[in-house]
């Protein structure tokens, strides 16, 4: 009698998992529409359609923010790269309509979208350039967010500078300051996911910045002296955080301050601000810097139908210029050692997606392209 209590109790424990385990494999039925040009031929284009369509599904069943056909172009070299890395992240894809408009070709297709594989497929080829920001401003019990402050101001454009894409969070409508200052102070960043995964971004900056009273103007300083100032310390703390494998890692942190003077009160928290702003955007530059030389890697470009001496130079130029390359050595004529500090896929795509270059040979070591 009691080994078949025990037996029923397994067999309802194996019947429970099998049904969470099926619900979090369940993948989701969704259309996607793809355009392409025709410019060789109709079922080039309608190849090219179909994988745009396939992409849109994918935006739409995982409900990012990032529009991945604008970052990927090079379809051929996505397809390899996402078959090798991960499979069956959409299956069941059939046409469901397809249009020949003359010049173009317009398909609809549906699929079923497996969702965690299609975070991973779509984290594999987006550009690990770009970063999430959130910096809230406390001000004694008042929490504010806002994008328009010269330390946000200054951090996008310190890190667009650098060749970093930048998308700032505080635009997001379903962002709630008291909630951000609360997962800031309990360190319970597993909270952000949600947000986090409707980005592309790999990396995102958060931190809070509060005001700390020194001296108000009028207040005795002592021997019946009384100062003409306020004083008022802006102090910024700050997180690092990396999406890894469904987690979120913190890479990581730090404190900075500066202070501000004035008579008025508002105009003292505002030089604060602006004397914050510089400091706190090359600390984060400094931690950003260290993270990437730490995934540093090399890579040979091989480059085609190089002619001139001048064109090499514009090509190791132009190679120079794309974000995570850290440095360019120049072997020769059409040949060079790229120092890069992300995956290579990443490398491969700016040189298409940019400088229109054409891949001819892919490999995490090498990359051989056409100028034409």
């Amino acid at each position: 009698m009691k080994r078949s209590f025990y037996i029923l109790n397994l067999l309802i424990i194996l019947l429970i998992s099998n049904s969470i385990y099926a619900k979090h494999i369940k993948c989701k039925w969704q259309e996607g529409i793809g355009e392409a040009s025709i410019i060789k031929d109709y079922s080039s284009a309608k190849m090219e359609a179909c994988a745009r369509a396939k992409w849109d599904a994918l935006e739409k069943a995982l409900g990012t923010q990032i529009n991945v056909k604008s970052v990927i172009e090079n379809f051929k070299l996505l397809d390899e790269v996402i078959t090798k890395d991960v499979k069956g992240f959409i299956t069941d894809v059939k046409i469901i309509k397809e249009e020949n408009l003359g010049d173009a070709v317009r398909v609809t297709i549906k699929g079923c979208v497996y969702p965690q594989k299609a975070e991973k497929a779509l984290s594999l080829i987006s550009r690990n350039t770009m970063f999430n920001v959130i910096f809230i401003v406390q001000d004694r019990n008042n929490i504010e967010l806002d994008d328009m402050n010269p330390v946000n101001v200054e951090l996008i454009n310190t890190l667009t500078q650098q060749g970093f894409e930048v998308y700032d969070f505080a635009s997001d409508p379903d962002i709630n300051p008291y909630e951000i200052e609360n997962i800031i102070s309990q360190r319970r960043f597993i909270s952000l996911r949600r947000l986090l995964t409707r980005s592309l971004a790999k990396i995102t900056i958060i931190g809070k910045i509060r005001f700390i009273y020194r001296t108000k103007a009028g207040q005795n300083i002592g021997y019946e002296l009384y100062s003409p100032f306020n004083i008022i310390l802006a102090q910024a703390q700050y997180y690092l955080l990396m999406k890894d494998k469904g987690r979120i890692r913190i890479l990581s942190s730090g404190n900075v301050s500066a202070k501000g003077i004035s008579s008025i009160d508002e105009y003292a928290k505002n030089k604060a601000l602006e004397s914050l702003a510089p400091k706190l955007a090359d600390d984060i530059l400094n931690k950003i810097q260290r993270y990437m030389i730490s995934k540093r890697k090399f890579i040979i470009v091989y480059v085609k139908d190089i002619k001139s001496v001048s064109k090499n130079f514009e090509i190791k130029s132009n190679l120079q210029k794309l974000p995570w390359v850290k440095s360019v050595e120049d072997l020769g004529i059409g040949k060079f050692r790229v120092e890069y500090l992300e995956n290579p896929i990443y490398l491969a795509n700016a040189l298409e997606s940019i400088y229109g270059y054409k891949i001819l040979t892919f490999s995490p070591t090498r990359i051989i392209i056409n100028l034409n």
